[in-house]
């Protein structure tokens, strides 16, 4: 009786623990409670480039987005020998990138300028005429008004003769003219070659999308000058000729030309296209 009571115990105990067996255990739940947490990586090398002062400027030519070409007329006061007179000029540019412009200028005296820092016992009249390649950097020419920084770096000529010489001036500043006798430089001149580096500033405001206006100041420098004396007449200095400029004018051009506009648009219009064959908007 024994032994069937405990056969009995035994075949039961089995059959439970084969049922246990058979069941998967239940899964934890992740506790979504918990807020995560997203671990940055720390860059710990050490930078070693080398650093200049010019760094963090931005390369107005890269990449290349707006191109743009203009004409300029300028009205210049500008300080020779210790005095002031008139002067014009024009320019031609290229923008890029409606930041940078690079280009010609020239500019020159407009009428009969008797300095009398050259000769005080008589009257002497000075003609200049000088130009060469402008640089121009516009730092933000989206705005209505704005401030820009030309750079001229050229050369010149300037011409002395007597203030009785009567002739008749085929130009500006008498450049090209002829004496009263019809016959050239007669009665001799002093021409001065030189070089020359006039920084300035401006105030520019954009008028409307083809036109621009500004005024400004800048200083002629001229470093050096090379003298070919024809005649006993003096010649201007290096420091006669350096001085304050005062200026004003206007630009007429296409200024912000936009590259790839048509490229760009086909593309955009094909992806429409094929958005609306599939449905898609």
């Amino acid at each position: 009786m024994i032994n069937k009571h405990t056969l009995l115990f035994t075949i039961a105990g089995l059959y439970v623990s084969s049922f246990s067996f058979g069941q998967e255990a239940p899964k934890m739940l992740a506790d979504s409670t918990k807020p995560s947490v997203e671990v940055k990586k720390v860059n710990t090398q050490k930078d070693e480039r080398t650093r200049t002062l010019f760094s963090g400027m931005k390369n107005p030519m890269k990449p290349i987005k707006y191109l743009g070409l203009s004409i300029g007329s300028e009205f210049q006061y500008g300080s020779l020998a210790g005095e002031f007179t008139p002067m014009a000029g024009v320019s031609a540019m290229l923008h890029i990138n409606k930041t940078f412009g690079i280009g010609l200028v020239g500019y020159s005296t407009m009428n009969n300028f008797t300095p009398t820092a050259l000769n005080a016992k008589s009257l002497l009249n000075l003609n200049i005429m000088y130009g060469g390649l402008k640089m121009e950097y516009t730092p933000n020419p989206n705005a209505a008004v704005h401030v820009s920084f030309p750079l001229l770096i050229g050369g010149g000529m300037a011409k002395v003769d007597s203030a009785g010489n009567n002739r008749n001036r085929n130009g500006f500043g008498g450049f090209g003219g002829r004496d009263h006798d019809g016959f050239r430089g007669q009665n001799g001149r002093g021409n001065t070659n030189f070089f020359v580096i006039q920084p300035g500033i401006n105030v520019e405001a954009n008028v409307i999308r083809f036109l621009k206006i500004y005024a400004g100041a800048s200083y002629r420098l001229t470093p050096s000058v090379n003298t070919e004396v024809t005649t006993t007449l003096p010649t201007p200095t290096a420091g006669q000729l350096s001085g304050l400029n005062l200026s004003a004018g206007i630009k007429l051009g296409l200024f912000d030309y936009q590259l790839h506009r048509e490229k760009r648009n086909r593309k955009e219009g094909f992806k429409g296209e094929r958005r609306r064959k599939f449905g898609i908007f």
